[in-house]
């Protein structure tokens, strides 16, 4: 699967996220408490790599039919920094292409880092959470989810969302939840129209290597292209 695979999708990512009334739940999903079985050893390896001060929260599409519950680490990277986890997303088949035709699957969970004041990465996680859900969206590093930032900060520069290792949370990188599953993390870096182009020229090692060079601000949504 291309880089490109997933930029003209974006359209159908579902807009007007809400938190959760646990009133309009059934039982089984009114609390944390109610993770699937590998729920708890998933929150507890995000909040112990994360820090900051937590929450699992569910979030609902506008529909109200698809729901993924969210750790929201506040006061985590720094004070007054957010990050948010999706904590359920490795109950998804995340079937990968290899080079040698076969295929690997690697179930996932999807973080993002958000600056003070904004919680636009948030919204960012959640929706890239329903379109792994309801259109099996696949979750890889060097994988863009087009046009995603740019469906709640309108005057971005980074509209797009390539999935990298967890830089910011390095623990996360594959954590053995029970003996049979393995979950890795993937974190959010917002990347440029000119930058998605030059990715799908190349890969993403070395994608990676020039936002290194450049030292690039990764939650800085409008910053300069560094190609």
């Amino acid at each position: 699967m291309s880089n490109d695979d997933h930029i003209s999708d974006a359209a159908r990512l579902p807009g007007g996220l809400g938190r959760v009334d646990p009133a309009d739940l059934p039982d089984d999903v009114v609390s944390p408490e109610a993770l699937p079985p590998t729920g708890a050893a998933v929150v507890k390896a995000a909040v112990q790599a994360i820090g900051g001060e937590p929450e699992v929260e569910g979030m609902v599409d506008a529909a109200g039919d698809t729901r993924v519950d969210v750790l929201t680490c506040r006061n985590s990277p720094a004070p007054g920094w957010t990050t948010w986890s999706t904590v359920t997303l490795h109950t998804q088949p995340n079937v990968l292409p290899m080079a040698s035709g076969e295929s690997l699957e690697i179930r996932a969970e999807l973080m993002a880092v958000g600056v003070p004041g904004s919680e636009v990465m948030g919204k960012v996680v959640g929706s890239c959470a329903f379109a792994v859900l309801q259109d099996h969206w696949m979750m890889a590093p060097g994988i863009v989810f087009g046009d995603v930032v740019s469906l709640y900060d309108p005057e971005t520069t980074t509209p797009h969302i390539m999935w990298a290792h967890p830089f910011t949370a390095t623990d996360l990188g594959a954590v053995k939840v029970d003996q049979d599953l393995t979950v890795h993390w993937l974190v959010a870096m917002p990347i440029t129209e000119a930058e998605r182009q030059w990715l799908a020229g190349h890969d993403y090692e070395a994608f990676a290597d020039l936002l290194d060079e450049h030292e690039v601000t990764y939650a800085d949504l409008r910053r300069e292209s560094v190609v």
